[in-house]
């Protein structure tokens, strides 16, 4: 034997049997025995005819066999050229593999056969003039007992260096052919975090443990007898329980059915993930109850489904991979004890082959551990579990998952989740904070505890307040659910809120959760891309978890950095209520830019009233013509995830250039890659911070407040056109049923140069109208009744110009050429279904009329009914030499005309006798006193930090002064409460 030979004579399966002694000559036959696979030297049988062994000149190890040069032969007879003979310990179907090098096209093929019977031809057709492995045959049935197998050439040329048979149908050598166990070839982890560990030779451990079934067996039983309750949550509970009792029950061989014929090329794909669907539901239904009814038959189906599963549901993505690996894990663990070491054994060989195709790879090295595909299932779920369910034999997955997850993962969303909100939006956002809390449950149930922060139970308050009473969420970054929920329907995360609910006994978002339960029964499209498993529902619901009304919620609510977020409503509505007299802003401010699904928005509001008024432009899935276009299409690089598409300021630089873009809006600064890690987030050189929260409060209380104030330093999302850029958000809750609500904007705006142009915008679903320093935009198609008035109070004599239309609707203005360029897209083909995609076609621009280095925009927006008869509230400006004014209504607001706060005194005048409620903003901490008309003050104000802002009653008419002092000096003034709220309409 060569050195080659001897170091792979043995390869280290756990149920090889060692080589027979037989000769190694060239006249010899070599028997070789085996249980599952075994590798062999092509050299190492009969040698006959024209075969020779001869030495590879790159590898002096490997020796081959070859035929140099010779005819094709005319008939393929038996003739032993090369003769094996191989004894197999066990009968089964076998895989035989050949290690071959074909030098070129016309020496590609040869004849084999086994134990006699009809010849066969195979051909070659893979790269040439290397060492490779093929499939020579995919099932070869061996009997127990000897089995001959020869080989005759049909082309010269034809190299042959080793040959393998298998019993496993999945696995593929690589290399020369050495393949020691799994176990041993595994990477150790690097990780140096303390790792909880699972519970060694106990299963199930996966998702539950014995402890739990009980349990679960109660709650099965507790649905069926309050099947007839109109509980939504039961309800739910004993449909899941109906389907995995019907998939299980409708499967009674333990064999899937065929898989479904190739039909319609472009449906196949579609075909095969439906039938794998279901497939898969079946196997999780035969694991589940072989626990719960304790029923060995159900389990051994769920393994023999599962080996169906593996040879029929090929398909190469990373979700669908996950998906396999996912549903491998937990029939290894619930029906461990019914598996032998061979089947388990090969469950984790599997799992090493899938996991390496996916994005992630294995180890799951790749990608970022802040956002991206690494933060859906294909760690989260995937890995985690096959870690945990493989732990008796091979501790290295879990260590390589388990250890990225603790060490790179959790502190990022330690960062995110003190926000309670996600940056990744609307859609992607629940989508991705769901595996973070399916992890959270696996690591729970294996005994681990809590491993994430324990504000990750607040995130999905974003969602509760973006919540518009037409069911629809406020848009954010790239929105996917309006273009798969049907309109007048409310858009649902189920999974998300009763993962999260059941996970922190969260009684406001059980609230949600048997909300959405509720109305999804009610819609034409209730998954919607967020579907919830029956699987989840059964073993990790709480029905005996009390829930508690949202709407008793207050109505304003910060979401702090790095979201650097207000939402305010005047109200909470219930389902879907295209009426509702409820209006929900949300301010942006922002922190941090994510990349990915995020958008350059900082600065972006949004605001809806009977209808989205101000809304958030463009569309992330759609067609143009008959091709699909989503992530990184021209319009989607060029405008959607652009601030252009936003209620946000640009400022125009000539040649200023975008990565990965082709327009220059004018805009925010283009950060394309993902942060890798939370230090490369972090760190200022590589541009990932775009903006700073300088003040918020909400007030006078918190939970009907009058007003929601923000403000942050946005500068930083721009690039050195903008030396200083601060934006102001007051929201008021005017308290009144025919004008309910405003919004204040103040932008102070400083450029690098004074010809670099600033834009304010105002995006809309319908045409706006234009009068002077006025523009109304109504939303009363589709069932709506709502309008916005916006008056811009600075600059004076603003040019006010609208933008949009038809071809225009997704226009970039093109400086080099003096046009817009429009970058369009169309709505995906529902089928006659309306759904409630809402992308825009219009918005105002307002520009200064002069150019100026320095610029400051104010304007305020109010709502009211499109078909009201009453005129708008006026918006009378305030006099004052320091600052900025506004009264609309009952209301006065104030800010600061330099960008330093307020310091020392300050004043300014009120025309009327009104009584009116007055915020002033922008002020420097300390105790502030204010006077009228020179009378003496009686009491002072504390202002803190965080807010800047003082709120007080106008009693009429006047001059007002305001005072600083470093310390008490007057008594503090008495509580100031909210005004009360309107009998409702």
């Amino acid at each position: 034997m060569n050195s080659r030979t001897v170091r792979a004579a043995m390869p280290a399966f756990a149920s090889l049997v060692v080589l027979l002694a037989s000769p190694s000559t060239q006249a010899g036959t070599q028997t070789v025995s085996f249980t599952t696979e075994k590798i062999f030297e092509a050299e190492h049988g009969d040698i006959a005819n024209r075969w020779e062994t001869q030495t590879d000149a790159t590898e002096p190890n490997t020796r081959y066999v070859v035929v140099p040069t010779g005819p094709v032969p005319s008939v393929p007879d038996a003739v032993a050229e090369l003769s094996y003979t191989v004894q197999a310990d066990v009968a089964a179907n076998y895989v035989l593999w050949m290690r071959v090098l074909a030098p070129n096209s016309y020496s590609d093929s040869l004849y084999w056969t086994n134990d006699e019977r009809n010849n066969s031809i195979f051909w070659f057709n893979d790269s040439y003039n290397k060492w490779v492995w093929v499939m020579v045959s995919k099932s070869l049935p061996l009997s127990a007992g000897p089995h001959t197998l020869k080989v005759k050439y049909h082309n010269a040329g034809m190299r042959i260096d080793r040959i393998l048979l298998t019993k496993r149908g999945y696995f593929k050598p690589t290399g020369i052919g050495e393949a020691p166990t799994v176990y041993n070839s595994m990477p150790p982890s690097s990780y140096n975090v303390a790792l909880p560990q699972p519970p060694l030779n106990e299963h199930p451990r996966l998702l539950l443990r014995a402890g739990d079934l009980q349990d679960i067996r109660n709650r099965e039983a507790e649905a069926a007898l309050r099947a007839n309750d109109r509980s939504p949550e039961y309800q739910a509970m004993n449909a899941a329980w109906g389907r995995l009792r019907a998939f299980a029950k409708n499967n009674p061989s333990g064999t899937l059915p065929p898989p479904p014929k190739p039909g319609d090329p472009a449906d196949a794909k579609k075909e095969l993930a439906k039938y794998c669907g279901l497939a898969a539901e079946t196997v999780r239904a035969k694991a589940l109850l072989h626990l719960i009814d304790s029923d060995e038959q159900s389990g051994r189906h769920a393994i023999s489904l599962m080996e169906g599963y593996f040879d029929t549901c090929k398909i190469d993505n990373t979700r669908a991979i996950g998906e396999t690996i996912w549903l491998s894990a937990i029939v290894y663990d619930w029906c461990y004890w019914l598996m032998n070491t061979d089947q388990r054994t090969a469950y984790i060989e599997r799992f090493v082959a899938l996991a390496s195709k996916m994005e992630i790879g294995f180890p799951p090295v790749n990608q970022s551990a802040v956002t991206g595909h690494s933060s859906e299932a294909q760690l989260l779920r995937d890995q985690l579990s096959a870690g945990i369910a493989f732990y008796d034999e091979t501790t290295a997955v879990y260590q390589l998952a388990a250890g990225r997850i603790l060490q790179e993962f959790i502190a990022p969303r330690e960062l995110v989740y003190k926000s309670h909100s996600h940056h990744q939006g609307d859609s992607y956002g629940p989508y991705r904070y769901t595996w973070d809390v399916y992890a959270a449950w696996i690591f729970q149930r294996m005994g681990a505890g809590n491993v994430f922060p324990s504000t990750q139970q607040y995130t999905p308050y974003q969602w509760l307040y973006t919540r518009r009473p037409d069911g629809q969420l406020m848009r954010d970054g790239d929105s996917y659910q309006g273009g798969y929920n049907a309109f007048n329907t409310y858009w649902n995360q189920i999974g998300t809120y009763m993962l999260t609910a059941s996970y922190y006994d969260e009684p406001y978002l059980k609230d949600e959760f048997v909300r959405q339960l509720a109305l999804a029964a009610q819609s034409p499209t209730p998954d919607a891309r967020h579907p919830y498993d029956d699987l989840s529902m059964v073993v990790l619901n709480k029905p005996q978890l009390a829930n508690t009304d949202t709407k008793t919620l207050p109505l304003s609510r910060y979401f702090a950095e790095p979201a650097g977020q207000m939402v305010a409503r005047t109200g909470w509505s219930e389902g879907v209520q295209m009426q509702s007299p409820a209006v929900v802003a949300t301010m942006k401010v922002g922190g941090y830019y994510f990349a990915n699904h995020q958008h350059l928005d900082a600065g972006h509001f949004q605001l809806y009233y009977k209808g989205n008024l101000a809304i958030d432009s463009g569309l992330y899935e759609g067609v143009l013509g008959t091709t699909s276009q989503s992530y990184g299409s021209a319009h989607d690089s060029n405008y959607h995830k652009r601030t252009v598409a936003h209620n946000a300021m640009l400022v125009y630089k000539d040649g200023e250039k975008f990565i990965n873009t082709a327009s220059n809006d004018g805009g925010q600064r283009f950060v394309l890659a993902e942060p890798a890690t939370l230090t490369a987030l972090k760190d200022d050189k590589n541009g990932y911070r775009v903006a700073n929260v300088l003040k918020h409060e909400i007030g006078p209380d918190n939970s009907t407040p009058d007003y929601s104030y923000l403000k942050g330093d946005i500068a930083p999302a721009y690039s050195d056109k903008i030396s200083n850029y601060t934006r102001s958000f007051v929201f008021l809750n005017l308290k009144n049923n025919a004008h309910p609500a405003a919004l204040l904007v103040l932008d102070k705006v400083k450029s690098s140069n004074k010809d670099f142009k600033k834009t304010w915008l105002l995006h809309s679903v319908q045409e706006p109208a234009l009068d002077s320093q006025t523009a109304t935009i109504k939303r009363d198609t589709d069932g709506y009744n709502g309008k916005l008035i916006n008056r811009t109070l600075l600059p004076l004599e603003a040019t006010l110009t609208k933008v949009g239309g038809k071809d225009q609707e997704y226009s970039v203005y093109d400086g080099s050429t003096g046009r817009y360029v429009n970058y369009p897209i169309s709505l995906m083909d529902h089928k006659g279904l309306k759904f409630s995609e809402e992308p825009g076609a219009w918005r105002v621009e307002v520009s200064p009329k002069e150019a100026a280095e320095a610029d400051v925009f104010f304007n305020v927006m109010q709502v009211m009914d499109a078909d009201s008869a009453l005129p708008p509230l006026a918006t009378d400006a305030v006099v004052s030499a320091s600052m900025h004014g506004v009264k609309i209504d009952n209301r006065v607001v104030l800010f600061a005309k330099d960008d330093a706060d307020l310091s020392g005194t300050a004043s300014f005048e009120l025309a009327t006798a009104d009584t009116l409620r007055v915020l002033v903003t922008d002020l420097s901490q300390g105790y502030w006193s204010v006077s009228r008309n020179g009378a003496p003050a009686t009491v002072e104000y504390e202002v803190g930090a965080e807010d800047g802002t003082m709120y007080f009653v106008a009693a009429g008419a006047g001059s007002y002064t305001l005072r600083q002092a470093s310390k008490r000096t007057l008594p503090a003034p008495p509580v100031l409460t909210s005004l009360p709220l309107p009998a409702p309409k």
